[in-house]
């Protein structure tokens, strides 16, 4: 029952929902390669019913299943993975946003790892999905570059994502904000499973 909303999913629960996560990714990828698709479509599913987005947090570990989703063929699950990412770091920008200036710099960590993170989902769905949801997609994500654009000015937010060359798309699922937040889930910070609760 770890996928249920009737328990408590704690931080060392969370935490141990990693190791369960990087193994069924990497069974997923090795099916992909291999053609078992149909048995790939289980993997993901398994691993999304039991591990979801909304309790398991660690979001940047999700990004191999929203990748995978698309390669298999279900556009239409991929897309609601992709939404509920979205949703989690457009809240969080919204937050930052509105916060003074100097609380701003102060988090400026923060707020680069979720723009870094919002940028790569954008990024899957360049590589993958119809140019026309994607363009659109890109439009919300510079809206949001927008609301930090005082203190970007050479880092990566003034390239904006790539849409003519694919090859030029970066879509490594794994970075230094997934190391920022295990550190904090261990050394009992705010949960970023929390962050969108109302």
């Amino acid at each position: 029952n770890s996928g249920s909303d009737k328990i408590y999913h704690d931080t060392q629960t969370r935490t141990q929902g990693l190791s369960f996560r990087s193994n069924l990714a990497r069974l997923a990828e090795t099916l992909i390669a291999e053609d078992k698709i149909e048995r790939a479509k289980e993997i993901i599913d398994l691993a999304m019913t039991n591990m979801p987005v909304e309790y398991f947090g660690f979001y940047t570990f999700v990004e191999p299943f929203l990748d995978a989703y698309y390669r298999v063929g279900e556009s239409e699950k991929a897309r609601e993975v992709y939404a509920k990412l979205k949703k989690i770091y457009q809240e969080r920008l919204e937050y930052y946003a509105g916060t003074p200036l100097d609380e701003q710099y102060n988090n400026i960590d923060d707020i680069i790892s979720d723009m870094e993170a919002y940028r790569r989902i954008i990024d899957i769905t360049i590589e993958h999905d119809n140019r026309e949801r994607s363009e659109n997609e890109t439009l919300i994500f510079n809206e949001y570059i927008d609301k930090f654009r005082h203190f970007y000015q050479d880092e990566f937010l003034d390239e904006e994502p790539v849409m003519s060359d694919p090859d030029l798309i970066d879509t490594v699922p794994v970075n230094d904000s997934a190391a920022a937040e295990i550190q904090g889930s261990t050394e009992g910070s705010a949960d970023d499973s929390t962050v969108t609760e109302e």
